[in-house]
């Protein structure tokens, strides 16, 4: 191994350890001779990777006190040749998301790797596999993953920019890119209440901790100013969910509701084909479209993807461009109907 490679090689295995927590944020790291001594090196290797981490704001070396390991928030100077899309390939919004996201990096002169959302292993750990790559530039798509906020901390310390979409758990390490979920649900709800629908249900799943399914319904229950969700689907069945519907529907006692407002596709689809099974009388609304929307008179919100795949890409580019003065942020962003009232 040729000298280069040996202290980069050590630079790497002392942000192993700061990924990992060995050494935390604020901690004294071992003296020059005990490292040295623990890495197998010699010192004059050693001093050469860590002058690397003091460049990369990661160490900070006190006279007469030793050396700190040092967090910043900061964004970090790159490449935006190649940009990583880490997202749930099973998802049916999937293939337009990367669609637009292909085409808006093409005309951006970047490159765009997809990874599939991690299943066996934690999403920052799948992060920093391709931080050790040279891959700096993120945009996640967490869906139902969890996040741990503490090693997102590191990963940002270390120099990864991230942006994450249809959440807001990345802050404040990370921007965040969502649908204005508030907006949505009300403009809806108020359509129906303008074509003449006064009871108004809801239908979402029971992952109220997921970002997009929480704030969804958080903003029918504040509009409607009802106590409770009309109907609530199991997302651990949620690929055979419409036997559920129809069952709930079927065994529902007294009045049901004129209209029901669907939190995603998905609940929109099985809500949507149980409700037609059943012959109800019911209208059907929809955060986002699916195929069979327009046959089946459902209203459907859809998000603009174009303009979210924009912000993502800009978010990242300020990260690279405005370093230390980064801020995260949420930047929400606003649809339209694609069908309407029949």
């Amino acid at each position: 191994m040729g000298e280069e490679n040996l202290y980069i090689n050590v630079k790497n295995r002392i942000c192993d350890a700061i990924f990992n927590g060995t050494y935390k944020e604020g901690e004294r790291i071992p003296a020059e001779r005990i490292l040295a001594e623990e890495l197998d090196v010699s010192r004059v290797t050693l001093r050469k990777a860590l002058a690397l981490l003091e460049e990369d704001n990661l160490i900070v070396r006190e006279v007469g006190s030793g050396t700190r390991i040092c967090f910043h928030n900061y964004g970090t100077a790159g490449s935006m040749d190649m940009i990583v899309l880490i997202a749930p390939a099973k998802n049916p919004f999937f293939s337009e998301f990367i669609a637009h996201f292909q085409m808006y990096a093409e005309q951006k002169g970047s490159m765009l790797l997809y990874v599939e959302k991690p299943h066996r292993e934690s999403l920052e750990s799948c992060l920093y596999r391709l931080y050790k790559r040279g891959l700096q530039n993120v945009a996640v798509w967490l869906e139902d993953l969890p996040v741990d906020i503490e090693k997102l901390k590191r990963l940002r310390a270390l120099g990864m920019n991230m942006v994450f979409f249809d959440t807001d758990k990345g802050i404040p390490y990370a921007d965040c890119v969502a649908l204005d979920n508030n907006r949505a649900i009300c403009e809806i709800y108020q359509k129906l209440r303008e074509s003449g629908y006064t009871d108004i249900g809801y239908a979402g799943w029971d992952r109220s901790d997921i970002y997009s399914i929480g704030g969804r319904e958080k903003a029918y229950l504040e509009i409607s100013g009802k106590k409770e969700i009309f109907l609530r689907l199991p997302w651990e069945c949620r690929n055979s969910s419409c036997n559920f519907v129809l069952q709930r529907l079927n065994a529902f006692k007294g009045e049901l509701p004129q209209a029901i407002i669907c939190g995603d596709r998905e609940s929109g689809m099985v809500v949507s084909s149980a409700a037609g099974r059943l012959k109800l009388q019911m209208q059907i609304a929809s955060v986002d479209d699916f195929p069979e929307a327009r046959k089946r008179h459902v209203i459907t919100y859809v998000q603009n993807l174009k303009e979210c795949v924009r912000q993502i890409y800009e978010c990242l580019q300020e990260q690279n461009q405005k370093g230390a003065h980064w801020v995260s942020d949420v930047y929400l962003k606003s649809g339209g109907y694609k069908n309407g009232i029949q």
